[in-house]
């Protein structure tokens, strides 16, 4: 990487104890949850690997939205309900309604340019399983999501991984560049996912940022995240974080 990019980086890293404020979310209903996950896709890597994205996906960015995810209410763990069925079902658990979220059009369209294109709308699945139940306006909901996305995309942490392009990374040395341009000491604060794309390799396809609910204001700084209770990490100890032009071979670094 070139000095003067690394200059820059460790620069804007240094900044973090000077937090600015970005959005929040507040839940109506079922607040007796503990942490956030904040689902980031990686979004050539995801559309490289299983079912792939529709022909219409946007190459626009390269750092996507996959959800915002409330951990297993209190409630429901008080009732012995086990937290993968939690994941697995989420609001269903207290009534199934798939009815599509009302949103307008703006919002519609923006969800369009950074959430990935699949055979069905993913923001409808997003919305009906993890936020409905909350009580979110969904409008608020799916905005303060995608402002979240933007900030990480513009911080330190998201401009290096957009030089990562290409080349093969070691998943400990990239946790450890998150902490330090981040300063965030929680463990399992990010939790990154990988799967193999369709030319077998192993690629990186999203972010998980385990985040307080009362915080996320602070996101993508110090101050915003929790550890996570539960290790999700779903990477090897190296693997490729791919361009939108996925090659059979990985770049070697200079």
């Amino acid at each position: 990487m070139k000095r003067s990019v690394l200059v820059a980086l460790f620069l804007l890293g240094g900044c973090v104890s000077q937090v600015p404020m970005g959005p929040s979310l507040t839940p109506t209903a079922h607040t007796d949850f503990r942490h956030d996950t904040l689902a980031l896709t990686w979004q050539p890597g995801f559309c490289a690997t299983g079912g792939g994205c529709e022909w219409d996906q946007t190459h626009r960015i390269s750092i996507g939205l996959h959800g915002l995810w409330a951990s297993e209410p209190h409630s429901l763990e008080a009732q012995g309900v086990p937290v993968q069925e939690w994941w697995s079902k989420g609001c269903d658990l207290y009534d199934h309604n798939d009815t599509p979220p009302q949103l307008l059009p703006t919002t519609v369209e923006a969800l369009r340019g950074v959430v990935p294109h699949l055979k069905k709308p993913l923001y409808v699945h997003e919305y009906t399983k993890h936020a409905r139940c909350f009580g979110y306006d969904a409008d608020h909901f799916f905005v303060t999501s995608m402002q979240m996305r933007d900030r990480l995309a513009a911080s330190a942490f998201g401009l290096w991984l957009s030089q990562q392009v290409g080349f093969q990374v070691n998943r400990d040395d990239m946790l450890a560049t998150f902490a330090r341009l981040m300063n965030v000491r929680d463990s399992r604060a990010l939790q990154v996912r990988c799967e193999p794309a369709h030319n077998g390799q192993m690629v990186l396809t999203q972010l998980w940022f385990t985040l307080d609910p009362k915080k996320l204001s602070r996101f993508p700084y110090e101050g915003a995240y929790l550890s996570s209770p539960d290790d999700q990490n779903g990477c090897p100890a190296t693997f490729l974080v791919p361009g939108w032009t996925l090659s059979g071979q990985a770049a070697q670094r200079p």
